[in-house]
């Protein structure tokens, strides 16, 4: 392989004796697994020939990696998509433009029912699955968890749409689980569902886009397999058959994004949704296994935090979380759109932190109505 190499920023997961590394958008489904030795090898690749690559470990260990090795790494990098070459950048170019068409659904039949008349039944389930009634929103927040994991929660939120009037449209927030160019983005493309397509609204998106000092519509790979948008629209879909869609990924907190909202929302009123979940604890964020002390602090700060919004104090809420240590993925996003959110009161409905069995962790979610 000639030439200095070009290399993709990867999905790196921890795994027993070393890492996996996987495309960050799920164009390529291939992973590489390395030993750390060969990790370092990676991180020596971008910008450089073989050559200068096997200069590079001889300075640094006082040993000549072969070159049949190197040419081997490269090429599983190729296969999965992470070294970009003519192919490799061919494909990536033809899934972006996919996206440009429309966002097709990625977990139906896994997630939830792919077929309309299942989809119905599914919904009044999870209805069914919380006892209380609801009450008319401005904004609402829910999860993004596997919907079977926090049922009751999204029963919560189902109520809560049975008592709000079918809005024109709905600013959807979610949080962005792939790399963004910037902030934040967006998708301005039909989302599907067994439904029907939740259909963009252009126009809304375009003055979005206009008081931006970043460009919107930069990153369309992100939305492919994003989860925090696809599963919440699935139940907005399932109520609100009409209303159009502005999808909207939240990477980093952008106070701009809040403020260019709410002067967007004087011309195109709507429901803001924010697509969050909360504290992530266990083995498979870094802690030990789920313990009572460790439950009971992640439950602590989610309902904490939640109560603190449910009284319109924003900034209270983040200040009372400090460093995160229970990791709310809610923080970006809450923080870009606290303009929107000052001053709005209302009542946390459901909380749930839900135990994954098989790693000892858990992940809090929570519906709350302003």
């Amino acid at each position: 392989m000639e030439g200095r190499l070009r290399l993709r920023e990867p999905q790196i997961t921890p795994i027993e004796g070393g890492f996996l590394l996987t495309d960050p958008y799920g164009v390529y489904e291939r992973p590489v697994a390395l030993t750390e030795g060969g990790l370092f090898l990676v991180s020596l690749m971008d910008g450089r020939t073989l050559e200068e690559v096997q200069e590079e470990v001889f300075k640094a260990h006082g040993v000549l990696v072969p070159r049949k090795e190197l040419e081997d790494l490269a090429k599983a990098l190729e296969e999965a998509g992470l070294l970009l070459t003519e192919k490799v950048e061919a494909r990536l170019r033809e899934e972006e433009e996919k996206l440009k068409g429309e966002r097709p659904m990625r977990l139906a039949g896994l997630s939830y029912p792919k077929g309309e008349k299942e989809a119905r039944a599914y919904l009044e389930a999870f209805r069914a699955s919380f006892p209380g009634e609801g009450m008319r929103a401005e904004v609402l927040l829910l999860p993004h968890l596997e919907p079977a994991r926090a049922p009751e929660v999204y029963g919560a939120a189902l109520a809560v749409l049975e008592s709000t009037p079918e809005p024109e449209r709905i600013y959807l927030v979610g949080v962005a689980h792939r790399p963004l160019r910037e902030k934040a983005a967006a998708l301005p493309v039909p989302f599907h569902t067994p439904f029907g397509p939740a259909e963009p609204d252009l126009p809304a998106l375009q003055a979005l886009d206009a008081l931006l000092p970043f460009e919107l519509f930069n990153t369309p790979l992100a939305f492919r397999e994003e989860h925090s948008l696809e599963l919440p629209l699935f139940f907005l879909k399932g109520r609100y058959g009409k209303s159009r869609l502005l999808p909207l990924l939240v990477g980093q907190r952008s106070l701009e994004l809040g403020e260019a909202l709410k002067v967007v929302q004087r011309d195109y009123p709507g429901l803001l949704v924010l697509a969050v979940d909360l504290s992530h604890v266990g083995p498979r964020f870094g802690d030990g296994p789920l313990t009572r002390s460790l439950a009971a602090e992640a439950r602590r700060r989610d309902l904490g935090f939640l109560e603190r919004l449910s009284q319109g104090e924003p900034e209270a809420a983040l200040a009372f979380l400090g460093p995160n240590p229970t990791r709310i993925d809610a923080v970006e996003a809450v923080a870009s759109l606290a303009p929107l959110l000052q001053g709005r009161k209302g009542k946390v409905l459901a909380h749930r932190l839900d135990l994954e069995v098989p790693t000892l962790s858990a992940v809090g979610a929570g519906t709350l109505v302003l």
